[in-house]
C-alpha cells in the first residue's frame, strides 16, 4: 500500500494454461517513480515466497 497511487500492479495468473511461467506481475508507473520500483521488486524478491521463483524475466518498456 506504501507504493500506491504511484505505482499500479497488475498479477495474471496463467499457469493452467501450460506456459511456460504460471503468473506476470505487471508495474505501471511513471519514469520519476523507477527508484521505488526497483525498492519494491528487491523487497519482494526477500520474501519467503520468492524462495519459489524458478525463473525471472525482467521487460521494461517506455512509452514516448
Amino acid at each position: 500500500m506504501e507504493y500506491l497511487p504511484s505505482i499500479a500492479t497488475r498479477l495474471h495468473r496463467c499457469g493452467e494454461l501450460g506456459e511456460p511461467c504460471d503468473s506476470l506481475t505487471w508495474f505501471e508507473y511513471a519514469p520519476e517513480h523507477t527508484d521505488a520500483v526497483e525498492e519494491l521488486v528487491r523487497r519482494l524478491q526477500d520474501t519467503r515466497e520468492w524462495e519459489y521463483v524458478e525463473r525471472e524475466v525482467d521487460l521494461r518498456l517506455s512509452r514516448s
